[in-house]
């Protein structure tokens, strides 16, 4: 079966991915990686997250795929004797000069997509460095990556949802340029989505509004990727491994991304994939998001020029701490008081009225806010990492 894979950005996000369903996580220490704004994990918390992931028979993946440089590698070689005392089950990387340090530790070797690699060739190269799998770069098309899959014996894993980058292969240097926060060192400001205003060069007092739409024009910004419609297309290439993008995204998203492309790769081998694929991919817009487009893999990639807002249409409200005593204990993440609701399973979304809220000393709450432990009554079938959130109609159900 192909693997699920799903973004960690810190502890919690690794405990909610491997709850509902992910066959391997990806995560990054404090350094070396391309997501600096993640959260990530100390060496403490490190040791303790790859002890956790193969208590739970899970796979994880470390992401090493920033650039660097000279002055980098003397924290990077002080790094390998934790790696070799506690190593994960691959390293995800990008840097050749990284990748000939990571010899020694044995570890198998992952080669990130922000290394472009875009061809069975190079692929093959790459093996005598103990590369087990290949990234594949996100500009390859599905007839691309059949080629590819049949001319090497690696695995290869394709990124089949999140946000997509306009520069190619994410070698971006507007955010760098801009702000002096460089993306190939994992601290992207994000600065293709911002709105942008031509000016002809000899009239520098005359903006010139680009007026395709009333809110401006976003001419750098990106669709997000959301492959779903299209899973058992690539599945049936022999891609290995599917990857959700979003490390420095929320708990919610890493839920409710994993639960559903885990009830799509189940519902594609029990061959009842067409049946549900319509209700999978309108609950995967329940997250918030960007419009969504198939990215490269029908070769028809688009920007989204109209502006670069998330799409929001459910609210992110608590996760569940326990449900024990006839009460499910909550730590809020947004301000909620007495209502409808549903929480997110593995297995269902569950509809509850919420009458009444507690504090922790049992009062009765009105209205709670962020960062908050209450409770409320308890619900049958409800555990632990579960997430409760409030959605407009349309983005409820249960498959």
């Amino acid at each position: 079966m192909v693997e699920l894979l799903s973004p960690a950005g810190n502890f919690q996000k690794l405990k909610t991915a491997i709850h509902f369903g992910a066959d391997a996580l990806y995560c990054s220490f404090e350094d070396f990686g391309l997501r600096s704004n993640a959260g990530n994990f100390t060496l403490k918390e490190l040791k303790e997250a790859i002890d956790y992931t193969k208590k739970a028979h899970r796979k994880i993946y470390l992401t090493m795929n920033s650039y660097l440089f000279d002055n980098d590698f003397a924290k990077l070689k002080d790094f390998l004797s934790f790696l070799k005392n506690n190593p994960p089950d691959a390293v995800i990387v990008s840097d050749l000069g990284v990748l000939s340090i990571l010899q020694e530790t044995k570890i198998p070797i992952h080669i990130s997509t922000q290394a472009n690699i875009t061809n069975s060739f190079a692929a093959n190269f790459l093996k005598q460095f103990n590369v087990e799998r290949i990234i594949a770069a996100r500009e390859l098309t599905l007839q691309d990556l059949k080629l590819f899959i049949t001319n090497t014996n690696l695995d290869v894993e394709v990124f089949v949802h999140g946000a997509m980058c306009m520069a190619y292969s994410g070698r971006c240097f507007i955010s760098s340029h801009l702000t002096s926060r460089s993306a190939n060192r994992g601290d992207c400001a994000q600065s293709c989505r911002w709105k942008y205003t031509v000016y002809e060069d000899t009239r520098k007092n005359a903006p010139i509004f680009l007026e395709q739409h009333k809110e401006g024009s976003f001419i750098f910004n990106s669709y997000d990727l959301c492959a779903l419609p299209i899973l058992d297309r690539i599945i049936e290439l022999g891609v290995k491994s599917l990857k959700i993008e979003g490390r420095n995204k929320s708990d919610y998203y890493a839920a409710v991304t994993t639960k559903f492309y885990r009830k799509a790769i189940d519902s594609y081998y029990e061959g009842t994939f067409k049946k549900h694929v319509a209700y999978l991919y309108n609950q995967l817009k329940s997250v918030s998001h960007r419009p969504y487009n198939l990215g490269f893999f029908l070769a028809k990639p688009k920007q989204y020029i109209k502006n670069s807002a998330y799409i929001q249409p459910c609210t992110y409200v608590a996760i569940v701490l326990e449900n024990t005593n006839n009460k499910i204990k909550l730590l809020v993440k947004n301000r909620f008081e007495a209502g409808s609701f549903e929480f997110i399973t593995p297995k269902d979304n569950l509809r509850i009225d919420i009458d009444t809220i507690y504090a922790s000393d049992f009062s009765c709450k009105q209205v709670v806010h962020p960062g908050e432990i209450v409770y409320i009554k308890s619900v049958d079938n409800v555990n632990k990492n579960d997430i409760l959130r409030f959605c407009d109609e349309g983005n409820s159900g249960s498959l």
